[in-house]
């Protein structure tokens, strides 16, 4: 991976040993300069310092030699000596090939390695007498061993090339020095159902500003090409990285999305209740799918149904909600999945119909989901969706009323927009706050709500595609007396009221205090979506946005196709305006596009609503391969210092405004989220 500090080089580092002849033209002996005497005994050449024994990719050592009893003072000659197996210039490159004695020369490795590490010498000679030099092995690193031995829980959510929903869960053990040894993983395509594939490998590797890649071998030939996935991501911490799906090098799979991976630190059966959302398709009728609730595993792999609730938006219909589901669930397995069955009211008359998840462990209040039903051999197949499910640990049962509901949350969603007949995920963003108050109200509310093929707010005089919300609102809301957490916004009032007016269905399942809730989102009959997210409590702390952050996003092209990616970015607050600069790496239309560099700008953050700034792509020879080129507008939202969620805003209008106006056509959805350096010196 590039790094915002490489620093490139056009030398080869080639040296020959000996000093050439000059040879005159003819014959004449008279003409052939003689070679020059052997060396003085005592003329030598040291490192003024030794060298560091490692370095890591992409950073730099600094060498110096000296020459001593040198009477004319030739200075040094610098030789840099690769492995057999590597060409000239991709083991590094030293800044000049010849120094005066005593004279600074830098080496600079490498930007990226194909293995864990190579080991590169650095030769000084003495110009004068090149039988006399030294010589410094280096070995260069790639940082693998900032993610420890263990196993990794990953998902990630988006599109096919067809824009058909997609989703991919899996288990991975890595060891530490850039291999995957083994793991398992369920792919959910629409075209072929539940593909689930064990015995993983592969490598993974990590660049010294924070972001890798990771290549998996599935085993399996209907992925891909010749069954590898490929995916890039930027490391937040030893336990923690945001991730993105992708097509590197010989990977093939057509797919594009984004998501999460979490190093997994138990793998006891999960207990008590979990609050879930999910979102993909009901394969059953072709359409659109989100539903969320309550599971409560009230005795060893079972949940008897007490205390558990789902509701479920089926396309443009809120088709069940407040029922009760039940199911069965398998003990762990060795890489901490577990397998939910559970029966579900979503048949005809609310008749119960079966489902089956795969949930991954992560922690003991956290399960990765993906439904598997449609894995070959299972004759009830119902839906490709994944999610997430976080527990209410001691809490579960106690959220009995209002009061059970409090505090200052902020929330992002991604869905369907289901106007005109639309199908493709990610056509819905929305971001916004507000606060619960304990007796039923939901106040100080403000939402960016973005629909990518809408047309309702636009006129025969005026077309408009796309639909922009961004007001604030109140509302009411309740939480059921049974205890299971679930609550429902009751009446939503914006202001001013969106053109034909604007009542959303929200529905909130609460996991404790102090924890994130879940969110399942229902448009109405003008704005007709449906999405399903997460909501934050906000922090008291000030508000802030400043220095190293991770971050990923997802981005639809009205209905042409879905950019994801993730990235680093350093936020500086110090200045007027406050600036922002970082590389990401880009799905774009299903191909990948690395090392995009970027800069940016942002107003003063505050909590009492979104602060705006801009993402400015700046790789000027490949405009079209970055997503935020020329420029995107966007308003950030302030979870806490360590991390926020940022949605664009020009998909309707130009920011700034402009005569004509020119809209980027286009929804996008991000997270940011504090990273640490992998290394003390490292960007």
């Amino acid at each position: 991976m590039a790094s915002k500090r490489r620093i490139l080089f056009p030398f080869t580092a080639l040296l020959t040993a000996a000093i050439s002849l000059l040879a005159g033209c003819g014959g004449s002996t008279a003409n052939v300069q003689n070679p020059p005497p052997p060396p003085p005994p005592n003329v030598s050449i040291a490192f003024q310092s030794e060298p560091a024994g490692s370095v890591a990719v992409g950073f730099t050592e600094n060498l110096t030699a000296v020459v001593t009893n040198d009477p004319d003072n030739y200075g040094v000659d610098w030789s840099l000596v690769c492995p057999g197996s590597l060409g000239a210039g991709n083991c590094g490159a030293l800044s000049v090939l010849h120094t005066a004695s005593g004279a600074a020369n830098t080496y600079t490795a490498p930007v990226s390695l194909s293995g864990n590490s190579i080991a590169v010498e650095i030769v000084a000679y003495a110009t004068a007498y090149p039988s006399k030099n030294v010589t410094a092995p280096i070995t260069v690193t790639s940082f693998d061993s900032n993610f420890p031995a263990g196993t990794y829980v990953l998902q990630v959510q988006g599109a096919d090339s067809n824009l058909n929903p997609y989703q991919c869960a899996a288990a991975l053990v890595l060891d530490g020095n850039g291999n995957v040894k083994n793991g398992e993983q369920v792919a959910n395509y629409e075209s072929s159902g539940s593909l689930l594939d064990a015995n993983l490998s592969g490598s993974y590797f990590l660049g010294n500003d924070g972001r890798g890649t990771i290549t998996l071998n599935t085993n399996d030939n209907n992925i891909g090409n010749n069954g590898v996935e490929t995916f890039a991501f930027v490391y937040l911490s030893s336990s923690h990285a945001l991730i993105s799906q992708m097509d590197l090098g010989n990977a093939a799979t057509g797919v594009s999305a984004s998501g999460t991976l979490d190093l997994q630190t138990t793998t006891a059966a999960p207990a008590g209740g979990y609050a879930f959302v999910v979102s993909g398709t009901d394969v059953v009728v072709s359409k659109p799918l989100a539903f969320g609730g309550v599971f409560n595993i009230d005795s060893a792999n079972g949940i008897s149904g007490n205390g558990s609730v789902t509701d479920e938006i089926l396309a443009k219909k809120v088709n069940a909600t407040g029922l009760a589901i039940s199911g069965t669930l398998t003990s762990p397995d060795e890489f901490g999945a577990v397998t939910l069955k559970l029966m579900a009211p979503f048949g005809a008359a609310n008749k119960a119909i079966p489902l089956q998840f795969t949930g991954y462990i992560v922690d003991d209040s956290h399960l990765e989901l993906i439904e598997t039903d449609t894995a070959a051999g299972n004759a009830a197949p119902f839906g490709l969706t994944a999610g997430v499910a976080i527990g209410q640990g001691a809490a579960t049962g106690t959220f009995t009323g209002p009061a059970s509901f409090s505090g200052t949350y902020v929330f992002g969603v991604t869905g369907v927009d289901l106007s005109n007949l639309n199908l493709a995920p990610s056509t819905l963003t929305s971001v916004g706050l507000f606060t619960a108050d304990a007796s039923g109200n939901l106040d100080s509310g403000y939402t960016d709500t973005f629909l990518d093929v809408n047309t309702i707010q636009g006129s025969n005089a005026n077309p408009q595609v796309g639909a922009q919300i961004s007001v604030p609102f109140t509302g009411t809301y309740s939480v059921d007396s049974t205890g299971t957490g679930r609550a429902r916004s009751t009446a939503v009032t914006f202001d001013p009221e969106p053109k034909h007016g604007y009542q959303p269905a929200w529905f909130f399942y609460l996991t404790g205090s102090g924890k994130p809730l879940l969110v399942l989102e229902a448009g109405d009959s003008h704005y007709p979506s449906l999405g399903s997210g997460i909501a934050y409590p906000q922090s008291t702390a000030a508000p802030s946005f400043s220095g190293d952050y991770g971050f990923s996003f997802t981005q639809e092209l009205s209905g042409a196709g879905e950019n994801d990616g993730t990235g680093q970015l350093n936020a500086i607050s110090s200045t007027t305006p406050p600036l922002l600069s970082g590389f990401t790496d880009i799905n774009l239309n299903f191909g990948a596009n690395l090392d995009q560099p970027f800069t940016g700008s942002f107003s003063a953050p505050t909590a009492a609503g979104a602060f705006p700034g801009f993402l400015v792509g700046t790789n000027n020879n490949t405009v079209s391969s970055a997503a935020f080129t020329p420029q995107i507008a966007v308003d950030y939202y302030f979870i806490d210092p360590g991390h926020g969620f940022f949605v664009e805003t020009d998909l309707v209008n130009s920011v700034p405004p402009t005569t004509p106006p020119a809209p980027s056509g286009q929804v996008s959805l991000g997270y940011y989220a504090a990273r640490t350096p992998v290394c003390s010196d490292c960007p």
